[in-house]
């Protein structure tokens, strides 16, 4: 599961909303400050939506921490929105992954 979420985080930081949604199980769910939604192209179009905003966004993983027992992975990220400002966004995704190995429900905590 570490594997699969560092790959995640590869994946979205080419942005490819259609990627994201390929790791996503049909019916994942992603929940932010900003965003809840359901359905593997749901978010994708969220993910899409984010890039087409924020151009030069950037995500790198500072730890990720796995229970195999719940096929859980909690990753401690830091978003580099790459602006004006030098913006860095501290956040938390905890992954929630399925039999298969596909994600089934992300959530991420801004803080």
């Amino acid at each position: 599961m570490d594997a699969a979420a560092r790959h995640y985080f590869d994946v979205w930081n080419m942005h490819s909303a259609e990627g994201v949604a390929a790791l996503f199980a049909a019916e994942g769910t992603l929940r932010d400050w900003d965003v809840s939604v359901s359905g593997a192209a749901a978010v994708g179009a969220a993910n899409g939506s984010i890039f087409a905003a924020v151009p030069n966004i950037k995500i790198s993983v500072e730890d990720v921490f796995v229970d195999e027992a719940k096929r859980t992975a909690v990753a401690e990220i830091l978003v580099a929105l790459n602006d004006a400002d030098g913006t860095v966004l501290k956040v938390v995704d905890v992954i929630q992954f399925d039999e298969s190995g596909l994600i089934k429900a992300l959530r991420a905590y801004k803080g």
